[in-house]
């Protein structure tokens, strides 16, 4: 049996930077990072962007999230290869050309082929403080 991937279209490089669970502080009450989390050097890996907020409903406890920003699909072939494993909270820096500053909120794992586990993951993307951008006219 050939081994079938999907394939990124219009794949550009992303940077991320991962939380450092060893070096950040936590409160032992509610196991929250204390001031700023930690976090490792950036990794440098390949995805397909979209801009724009998710099509689909997203409900939390205190009921339908808001503020994504879009997402970046990720292959799992090439996250095994970085070693890699994506989580909520890690941040992305830089998209293509483009300085960002935006958070993963949440990942979906996607294309599940016959015989493989998720070939795909999307990782849901949101801005923090959006107040803090400069607005251009």
């Amino acid at each position: 049996m050939v081994a079938v991937y999907p394939r990124l279209l219009h794949p550009v490089t992303v940077l991320i930077e991962q939380i450092s669970t060893t070096t950040t502080a936590y409160d032992p009450d509610t196991r929250e990072p204390i001031q700023q989390a930690a976090r490792a050097a950036s990794i440098s890996l390949k995805c397909q962007v979209k801009y724009g907020a998710s099509k689909e409903t997203s409900y939390e406890s205190g009921g339908i999230r808001e503020g994504e920003r879009g997402y970046a699909l990720f292959r799992q072939r090439d996250l095994d290869n970085a070693s890699v494993t994506l989580a909520p909270n890690d941040r992305i820096t830089k998209i293509g050309r483009v300085e960002h500053d935006v958070y993963i909120t949440r990942l979906e794992p996607l294309g599940h082929y016959p015989g493989y586990a998720n070939t795909l993951v999307k990782a849901y993307f949101a801005d923090r403080q959006p107040s803090k951008h400069r607005r251009t006219a």
